[in-house]
């Protein structure tokens, strides 16, 4: 069978020709109209119309319109707008972050939002952006952002990694060699020591409590002697909120942080200083000397703590100023600020220590040393002060187990500041201590159950002022200086003495402080106390002591005779008040035989109400209370030469002990350890030692302070012997002296007694009910003696001129002159010329002798 392809062509086609088709499983034949019979016969399309496909998949072909800006010419499809430039474009507003922008990924065209387009801008790595301009907050004017960021330069400029281990000494110079401030983030920088900062200015900007810079080793010398952790010599220095840690593991004995000399001007703020270790220069913070060049140093808001030594150390700078910081748990002192200069050249001025919270340290605020060598050759002393001119005022200082606060110096306002449970019964420290000359301590606060609420021993030309003491052992000791005051002070439940002067002073440990107590004031102060605490208690032959004006309490049960002891013959009493009695009723007793008045010893006026024989004796509670015993030794002599001397003494009695105080080779003062008893007259003391000359006089028993007052009100007839009276009992008439109900004598101190000031002398002159008077004497004449050319004058009321009674020897006639009714008595005698009576006139004549 042939294949169609060697068939014959045929010539022409017709509907009617057949072509064969297989169609329901048989083949069978069909005309070419019928093939086409389903098929359309032509395409119509419209005008500016194209044939085409829109919906996907075989579909029918479909007229698709020509749009906007097209025209089809024949064949020919073109474009009939112009090009599009974006430039011809109309114009638009700022973008929005939702706003769109055109661009091509990976060959295709896509729309972005405005605000991811930008956003987009940080992944391109090595974008210049430094010549873009802003302007900062709050200014006016527009800058470059790498001008903004140049204000403060960050430390990571400069390579500094931040994360506690790797060195960033070398980053941290090279930020400050810019010239602009170095900003550090809220991470740990290792800076390995000796770390030296030097030029124009050091500026360090952290987040306070979040930036940290830890010495991370300490190997490399620098500029400081001894070495030093980071050592500042810029000339100024600026420092806000970083902690500076020194790294408890390093432990040798290094610098921390020191402010060098070079260095005259800074400003901390907002920092920490922590973990200096080493032993001698282990503080947080150092200020080295730079006087006499005028600084300006200022510490504000930061805290110190977890020093081997002192939270922050200054040296003789000038103008330092501490406030409001925080200086606790270091080894020694909080806030330490003293002058080592053994030359005594360089001072420490200006000083401002103000607003400070100081607590567990051993001391948390000390100024200046008392160590007048400044060496380790200890001597005490106020002859070189090393602080002339501070405040120290408005800190809390507690908790401390030395002191809160302890000054040393000249010209030092020590005032409104908290210092409790500083010190500790049985130690030697103080809420306040103050060694000091020409200084004032004033309106304190101090509580607790310390050694001395303020110690004051040893200075001179010092006044303690309007301070509330409660609880101490001691609440204010003030002895063993020159010219010092205690005036109104509150102190209160002292547990051994309220207020305490030693002749001599010394540290606890044995060393003097080089001075006597000499011209001591205390004046106007208030005291509550109990049991056997004292009130007032002067020691020693302290001289010239006042004790005016104070108010004392003592608590139900308390001991009377404490309110004042004081063994010495210098103390002037005046005006004070115990138990708010200004009158004490006393009345006489017999004391072993002897018929005695005890008086309170601070009372200068008490009152009498009954009494049954002449009183012999007056004495004070405390003397009665210390007859036969030693009270005091008094230094006469101090030798020379000594080194060592020991004090013994010989008499009566027995069990007194004392010891010596030696200063500049001259025994100072004696001080009484044991005052014995069962002595009395002759008792005496021997000074011996290596060097000569030393003497002292005994005083065995209370004397009679001279010029001591006392007022006696006496409700009924006293009489007060002379003779045999012990202590002695004088007056100008040398006899016994009796003062009737309703009057009242005056005694003062004299010689070691007393002498009648004022009283009435009713034992000669005699005022009766009736009007009348009664001269009379104990014993003998009552004498009429006119001085001079004086007369003895017979008046009335009604004569004011009277007549006179005149003695002589000789003739009155024509020689002596007188009023009519004068008389004259010629000592001569002889009959008819003894005794002679004026008759008239006033002149010598009209004389007629009469016997």
């Amino acid at each position: 069978m042939p294949t169609i392809g060697q068939l014959p062509p045929a010539s022409s086609v017709s509907d009617i020709d057949e072509i064969p088709i297989f169609q329901n499983g048989q083949t069978l034949a069909a005309t070419r109209a019928q093939m086409l019979a389903g098929v359309q016969a032509a395409l119509s399309l419209p005008q500016d119309t194209l044939l085409g496909g829109v919906g996907p998949g075989n579909a029918a072909p479909v007229a698709i319109n020509i749009g906007a800006n097209l025209a089809l010419s024949g064949n020919t499809l073109s474009a009939t707008a112009a090009p599009f430039v974006i430039a011809g474009q109309a114009t638009g507003t700022v973008p929005e972050p939702a706003d769109v922008v055109p661009l091509s990924q990976a060959g295709n065209n896509f729309s972005v939002s405005y605000a991811n387009f930008m956003a987009g801008m940080a992944n391109v790595a090595g974008l210049p952006a430094g010549a873009m301009t802003a302007t900062a907050a709050g200014g006016s004017a527009l800058r470059s952002l790498a001008a903004l960021a140049g204000n403060a330069v960050a430390i990571e400029d400069f390579g500094a990694a931040g994360d506690g281990v790797t060195d960033d000494s070398a980053a941290l110079l090279a930020a400050l060699a810019s010239g602009n401030p170095v900003r550090l983030g809220p991470k740990t920088y290792a800076i390995a020591g000796e770390c030296d900062i030097s030029g124009g200015t050091c500026t360090l900007l952290g987040v306070p409590g979040l930036t940290a810079i830890r010495r991370s080793a300490q190997s490399k010398l620098g500029l400081s002697s001894p070495v030093a952790w980071i050592s500042i010599a810029s000339a100024t220095l600026f420092i806000d909120g970083i902690i500076f840690d020194a790294n408890s593991a390093l432990t040798a004995d290094d610098y921390a942080v020191i402010i060098q000399p070079e260095c005259v001007k800074s400003m901390i703020t907002r920092s920490v200083f922590k973990n200096a270790m080493g032993p001698m220069n282990g503080s947080g913070l150092t200020i080295a000397a730079s006087d006499p060049v005028l600084t300006q140093h200022h510490i504000e808001s930061s805290e110190f703590f977890g020093n081997a030594v002192n939270g922050v150390r200054v040296y003789a700078a000038d103008a330092v100023s501490i406030t409001n910081c925080h200086a606790h748990d270091n080894t020694q002192n909080g806030i330490l600020v003293d002058s080592q200069d053994p030359t005594f050249t360089l001072k420490i001025r200006e000083l401002q220590i103000v607003g400070n919270t100081c607590w567990n340290n051993n001391c948390g605020i000390i100024v200046g040393n008392f160590n007048v060598t400044n060496t380790g050759q200890l001597v005490y002393g106020n002859a070189n002060p090393d602080v002339l001119g501070a405040v120290i005022a408005a800190n809390n200082c507690y908790d401390n187990s030395g002191y809160g606060i302890y000054i040393s110096g000249r010209n030092i306002l020590v005032s409104g500041n908290l210092c409790t449970n500083n010190s500790s019964i049985g130690g030697s420290g103080a809420g306040i201590l103050c060694d000091t000359g020409y200084c004032k301590v004033t309106g304190n606060m101090i509580s607790g159950a310390s050694a001395f609420g303020i110690d004051c021993g040893g200075s001179i030309y010092t006044e303690v002022a309007n301070n509330y003491v409660n609880g101490a052992y001691c609440g204010i000791n003030i002895g063993g200086g020159r010219y010092c005051i205690a005036r109104d002070n509150f102190i209160q439940d002292s547990t051994a003495i309220a207020i305490a002067a030693q002749n001599v002073e010394s540290d606890g440990r044995g060393t003097n402080f080089n001075l006597t107590c000499v011209g001591l004031s205390i004046i106007g102060n208030w005291i509550t106390y109990a049991g056997e605490v004292y009130g007032i208690m002067v020691r020693d032959a302290a001289q010239e002591i006042l004790v005016a004006d104070n108010v004392i309490f003592a608590n139900p049960g308390a001991d009377l005779t404490r309110a004042l002891s004081a063994y010495t013959d210098s103390v002037v009493l005046r005006g004070n008040l115990l138990n708010y009695t200004e009158i004490w009723p006393v009345n006489p007793a017999l004391v072993n035989g002897v018929y005695t008045l005890i008086v309170p010893d601070i009372a200068d006026h008490v009152a009498i109400s009954q009494s049954s024989a002449p009183i012999a004796s007056i004495m004070t509670s405390q003397a009665n209370a210390v007859e036969g015993q030693i009270v005091y030794c008094k230094l006469i002599s101090g030798g020379v030469d000594y080194t060592h001397a020991s004090v013994s003494f010989s008499g009566s009695g027995g069990n007194a002990a004392a010891s010596a105080w030696i200063s500049g080779g001259a025994i100072l003062g004696i001080q009484m350890a044991n005052n014995g008893s069962g002595y009395g007259p002759g008792t005496t003391v021997t000074i011996n030692g290596d060097g000569s000359g030393a003497t002292a006089v005994v005083q065995v028993g209370l004397p009679i302070l001279q010029n001591r007052k006392l007022s006696i009100d006496c409700l009924s007839s006293v009489t007060f012997s002379a003779a045999g009276s012990v202590p002695a009992q004088s007056n100008w008439t040398g006899s016994p002296v009796t003062v009737p109900a309703g009057a009242s004598i005056d005694w003062i101190g004299a010689n070691g007694g007393w002498r009648a000031q004022r009283f009435s002398q009713s034992d000669y002159v005699s005022p009766n009910g009736d009007g009348s008077m009664t001269l009379r004497t104990q014993s003998g004449d009552i004498s009429l003696h006119p001085a001079g050319s004086g007369v003895v004058r017979i008046l009335s009321d009604s004569e004011s001129t009277g007549a006179v009674e005149l003695i002589g020897r000789g003739s009155p006639l024509n020689v002596v002159a007188a009023p009519p009714g004068s008389s004259f008595r010629n000592l001569n005698g002889g009959a008819g010329q003894t005794f002679w009576v004026k008759q008239a006139g006033t002149g010598t004549a009209n004389w007629v002798a009469i016997a």
